[in-house]
């Protein structure tokens, strides 16, 4: 089937810290890939040192680039912060301008939007722009529990889909892709 010739589908994929939220992202990526989807997005894979998350990069999914997107808070920092992290300004606006530039696809993916896009307006604001679009066949993007509701709210057609493990992803990651057409 053509793009343009389906409605797009949506899926809101949630699940606690640690869950298996990315891993399953990376999963569908590689499906998505295998069975000749034009994939777009982005991916934020986790920085580890000694055992512990201390930051998170962005990677393109298009080009395969990527670089640092947040970083562990530490007192003294400035600029677009959470609780927990500390933003790169730049690789927030280069997120923005992939996302800007990724539809039309098949498989649209961006992990994650939260509080930065949901409650600040800031961070990628254009990914609310482009999953509104449904210029794709497939979107999948990550929203922690927490934003869940207000998510629902925007998207209320999307499916929502939660992670509970990372033994699980595998499974998950078949189901998912035969159900849209991936396998």
């Amino acid at each position: 089937m053509e793009l343009g010739q389906h409605p797009a589908s949506l899926v809101i994929l949630t699940g606690e810290r640690g869950s298996g939220k990315t891993a399953l992202c990376s999963l569908l990526v590689e499906q998505g890939r295998k069975a000749g989807w034009q994939v777009r997005g982005l991916m934020t894979p986790a920085v580890f040192e000694d055992g512990q998350k201390t930051a998170i990069n962005v990677q393109d999914l298009h080009s395969g680039e990527q670089c640092l997107l947040a970083r562990v808070r530490q007192a003294g920092d400035a600029g677009i912060q959470t609780t927990y992290w500390t933003f790169d300004s730049l690789a927030l606006e280069w997120g923005s301008r992939i996302l800007k530039e990724s539809v039309p696809c098949d498989l649209l993916l961006v992990d994650e939007l939260g509080p930065l896009e949901l409650l600040r307006k800031q961070g990628w604001t254009a990914g609310l722009d482009v999953l509104e679009s449904g210029n794709f066949r497939l979107g999948v993007v990550v929203i922690r529990p927490e934003l869940l509701e207000i998510a629902c709210q925007r998207w209320p057609h999307a499916r929502q889909i939660t992670v509970i493990s990372p033994d699980g992803t595998s499974d998950l990651a078949n189901q998912i892709c035969s159900e849209y057409g991936m396998i």
